[in-house]
């Protein structure tokens, strides 16, 4: 069975960030702070209850603010449909022979077009529900003016460069005071406001919910962990990742960052996703033993022997050759702790070349 995240391994769009970009004036840089604010408060001070990925409950108050409605977010989703080389083909395929979920941080407005593009039927995807025009009737000007407000005082603080290694004793008072004033104004100005509702009913899948949707799903097939195929690249992903790979499953990291990297066991760096398709069907045929011994001798050679052996299926073996004859050839490396620093760098190179800059620098 197959366990994907969306946004990354599949389609280059980061839809949050989009809509934030398009809609809002400033909006990247907004959306880039209250994603290091997410980070900061799931992996550095670790707030209890806090789910990493709820950047979509926290962003959701500034897009009804500024006035963005269910239209905008689907008229996006449209625009925003870019599919990385070889989605489409390789999603058929896999599917073709395999069971394939969409587990997604993203709003419904986006996966459900998206993956509909690409043949995956909606209860094959799981992702954050947001009917943000219901919740947008709840809300008054006095406290749209309250957001608006705020998120000019969030442009003019600094940038908050924020990871899962971030000792909070060695940062700026700058940085200490802005996150202050987030946390005072998300915890103790927000819940007071027409707001509220949506705050506490707004539930993005990512960390926990995304990890306990792959264990769904399996249970839904009688299979266990070992026989899950995760791919992920992102924060969100880090403990569908991780416990994957201490069950002896698949745990892929496409194009990820460091927190993908370093919960994976294989990582995948290239521009076209028809590499997936081969690696998740030999894992699928032969286990992880398999996947160890043909991403530890990586190349060319590696694969034609696999073919020869006739551990590949024939036609992913074709469509895997055609896309990689002539074109650079996917990067792909069993990760080790002695090869992970080196990986993540370059894993975040390919990331920026594959999505863009501003999104690749997203947690």
């Amino acid at each position: 069975m197959i366990n994907s995240d969306w946004e990354g391994p599949w389609v280059t769009a980061d839809h949050a960030f989009d809509i934030m970009k398009q809609g809002i004036k400033g909006g990247e840089r907004l959306f880039a702070a209250v994603s290091a604010y997410d980070d900061y408060l799931a992996y550095v001070v670790k707030k209890q209850d806090y789910e990493p990925g709820n950047t979509l409950a926290l962003i959701a108050p500034f897009l009804i603010a500024f006035d963005l409605d269910d239209y905008f977010l689907t008229a996006r989703a449209k625009d925003n449909a870019n599919f990385i080389a070889g989605s489409i083909k390789a999603i058929e395929m896999l599917r073709s022979h395999y069971t394939m979920n969409i587990i997604s941080t993203s709003y419904h407005q986006y996966v459900h077009y998206s993956t509909y593009l690409a043949g995956i039927p909606v209860e094959n995807t799981c992702c954050t529900w947001f009917p943000i025009d219901d919740y947008a009737r709840d809300i008054s000007d006095t406290d749209k003016t309250i957001i608006r407000q705020m998120a000019q005082t969030i442009l003019s603080m600094p940038e908050l460069d924020i990871d899962v290694n971030t000792d909070p004793r060695e940062m700026d008072d700058a940085v200490v005071d802005a996150l202050q004033h987030l946390d005072n104004f998300f915890w103790e100005v927000l819940p007071f406001t027409g707001y509220a509702k949506m705050l506490m009913e707004v539930k993005p899948v990512g960390g926990n919910r995304k990890y306990e949707a792959v264990v769904s799903a399996l249970e839904k097939e009688g299979q266990e962990l070992k026989c899950s195929a995760t791919i992920g690249d992102s924060i969100t992903d880090l403990k569908m990742l991780k416990n994957t790979k201490d069950a002896g499953g698949l745990a892929l990291s496409f194009n990820g960052n460091e927190y993908a990297i370093s919960n994976c066991n294989v990582a995948v760096m290239s521009g076209n996703c028809m590499v997936t398709t081969l690696l998740v069907d030999v894992f699928e045929r032969r286990g992880i033993e398999a996947i160890e011994v043909l991403v530890s001798d990586w190349g060319w050679p590696a694969v034609k022997k696999l073919h020869g052996q006739g551990e590949v299926d024939e036609n992913i073996y074709n469509a895997f050759r055609q896309a990689f004859t002539g074109s650079d050839f996917p990067h792909v490396v069993w990760v080790t702790q002695d090869n992970m620093d080196e990986t993540i760098r370059f894993s975040k190179d390919y990331r920026r070349s594959v999505r863009g800059t501003q999104i690749g620098a997203l947690g």
